[in-house]
């Protein structure tokens, strides 16, 4: 499984996708600047959706670049992660 979070100056976005690539949890928020426990419970959130399955995680985002650095975990830059996604949409 993959999930990513999406962590910007007003909103916090979450996606969780089977290893079919098929979203299996998603989630759209404003953080009203409660970004670290925002970021919390969608991991919480994303943990009770995968259970114990292992999961590949990653960030992008103006706040999630911080995040990820402190946690040890892939930064994806937005335009390149939206590129990725569009051309793996066209497949």
């Amino acid at each position: 499984m993959r999930a990513g979070l999406d962590i910007g100056s007003t909103t916090i976005k979450g996606v969780v996708m089977d290893d079919s690539g098929h979203i299996i949890w998603s989630s759209y928020e404003r953080h009203y600047s409660h970004i670290l426990e925002k970021t919390e419970e969608m991991l919480r959130q994303i943990q009770k959706t995968t259970g114990n399955e292992p999961v590949i995680l990653g960030f992008s985002g103006s706040a999630g670049m911080g995040i990820a650095e402190h946690a040890g975990v892939p930064f994806v830059q937005e335009v390149y992660a939206e590129r990725i996604s569009a051309k793996n949409a066209i497949k």
